[in-house]
């Protein structure tokens, strides 16, 4: 009887569960079927000879395969090693896919199609283009809108540029840019000069923010570093209200390496550059064909050029200028001291002779690339200082056997163009009192200028020897890696023995005046 009843138990128990089962049960969720991608994805070195090295591409959060490639390889052809899960089939650009054989264009990212058992998977490819293994420093990258040559000195042409720091790390991201060529004669040499205008201000290499840059050639200067020079000088030894700077850099332009550049600031009258009133600078050159605005001055007949900001002839800002000039000469010829002592910063009139004249710099004799700046405090300022290629005993344009190659004599005091402003200054008991103030700081620093002419040589050593398998300007095509050093470790002495044998002449002259 006890079991019977066990079983009923057992039985009606059972009948419930039946009667109170679910009647849409949940269905069991599906595993997750794996994705179908690459495994591996790399460049080879065996099937792609451009390349230094083999190349390995890592799968982003996205999904994406990326590798930064180095800029020089030609992306329109290169041969990928891959692998995927057995029985894949791999199509790209409309082509069958065979790993380490098939030739692909990645000049654009490429999207490949994995399929495996019916299902297709779209997997993206692309490079980023790296900079790494130049010669260690900065490199600039711009790109043209469709690779537009720079043809010309007045032609803005759309732009991006950034900036790597020479070990494969952005430090300027790509940014909005306008380009076109700048300079006089350095225009016309193979190695162009070229003025930069970004979309908005930016900081660039640790310089304040602005719109314009310069990347100058360098092209005479075999050293690679006499504006360089210059600005470390003016930076530690005078009083200028804006002293320049800039840094070596490669360039590369539309993908092709241009060589060893120097990126400075724009001489523009700004809040961190020049900080008010009118930039004008002397130029005999100067033509209202060119689209110069510039006056004749009364007396010497010097180009005053009108460079920033640039108003129209005859306006009353230019007016202004030209008034203000012709009062100066004026004030000098009749040798008025307490009249221009009154608005004449004669501190920047001394910086700006002491850094010409040391360097003796063949421009400077208000021939061109003469800086001033009427501030807006009706002050008169000589400065800043530009366009040091073809001095410190580089001059260029003279035979090397040339007795003006050799670091001695006043240069510029001796020169007709610049008689009336410097020679009436160098009669002047003020100015010659800062000037010899001055020398002695520059003087007791003589060390301290040949190791920055050092620190700079060492640090651009290997952008000389790429400049110069370009440009052929220290060595004939052909030449060795060593010979190269060689040549540019001569000028770089040449360039030192020449700043301490000036120092050594004016050491004996500067006390005297």
């Amino acid at each position: 009887m006890k079991n019977s009843l066990l079983n009923l138990i057992v039985i009606c128990t059972a009948l419930f569960m039946v009667g109170c089962k679910d009647p849409n049960p949940t269905p069991p969720t599906p595993p997750t079927p794996e994705v179908t991608t690459f495994r591996t994805f790399s460049l080879l070195k065996a099937q792609n000879p451009a390349l230094q090295g083999d190349l390995n591409f890592t799968i982003g959060a996205d999904g994406v395969f990326s590798c930064k490639v180095p800029y020089y390889v030609d992306r329109t052809a290169l041969i990928p090693t891959f692998t995927v899960p057995d029985g894949c089939r791999v199509v790209a650009q409309t082509k069958t896919q065979i790993s380490g054989k098939t030739a692909v264009n990645f000049s654009q990212p490429v999207v490949y199609s994995i399929t495996s058992n019916g299902r297709t998977t779209p997997v993206t490819v692309k490079f980023e283009i790296g900079y790494k293994g130049l010669s260690g420093l900065p490199v600039v990258v711009i790109n043209t809108e469709k690779n537009q040559a720079i043809k010309d000195k007045d032609t803005w042409i759309p732009a991006k540029m950034m900036i790597d720091d020479g070990n494969g790390n952005t430090v300027f991201d790509e940014a909005d840019a306008e380009v076109k060529g700048r300079g006089n004669t350095t225009w016309y040499y193979d190695k162009k000069p070229y003025a930069i205008k970004l979309g908005e201000k930016a900081e660039v290499l640790g310089m304040p923010k602005h719109k314009r840059w310069v990347l100058l050639a360098s092209w005479n200067d075999k050293a690679m570093m006499r504006t360089d020079l210059t600005f470390f000088m003016a930076q530690q030894y005078t009083t200028f209200r804006w002293k320049q700077r800039g840094e070596a850099v490669e360039l590369v332009l539309n993908g092709e390496h241009m060589g060893h550049y120097y990126l400075c600031e724009q001489i523009k009258v700004d809040k961190n550059r020049v900080p008010d009133g009118y930039v004008l600078e002397i130029d005999y050159r100067a033509k209202e064909a060119n689209g110069d605005i510039f006056f004749t001055s009364n007396l010497t007949k010097l180009n005053f050029v009108l460079k920033d900001p640039e108003p129209e002839k005859g306006s009353e800002e230019f007016n202004y200028a030209r008034d203000y000039i012709n009062r100066a000469e004026n004030d000098l010829k009749e040798g008025n001291v307490e009249s221009y002592r009154s608005y004449m910063v004669m501190e920047s009139f001394v910086d700006w002779y002491l850094n010409q004249e040391f360097s003796m710099n063949i421009d400077a004799c208000f021939f061109l690339s003469v800086y001033m700046n009427i501030g807006e405090d009706g002050k008169l300022y000589m400065g800043p200082l530009w366009d040091f290629d073809i001095a410190f005993g580089n001059d260029v344009f003279l035979d090397d056997s040339s007795d003006n190659h050799i670091p001695e004599g006043f240069y510029l005091y001796d020169a007709d163009r610049s008689d009336l402003w410097l020679k009436v200054l160098r009669n002047d008991e003020l100015f010659l009192s800062i000037l010899k103030e001055r020398y002695a700081a520059m003087r007791a620093d003589k060390d301290t200028i040949l190791a920055h002419i050092d620190e700079v040589a060492e640090a651009q050593r290997e952008s000389a020897v790429l400049n110069d398998q370009k440009w052929h300007k220290l060595c004939k095509a052909g030449a060795s890696r060593e010979q190269i050093l060689k040549a540019y470790d001569a000028e770089v002495e040449y360039l030192k023995e020449w700043v301490e044998d000036r120092f050594e002449w004016l050491d004996q002259h500067i006390p005297n005046l």
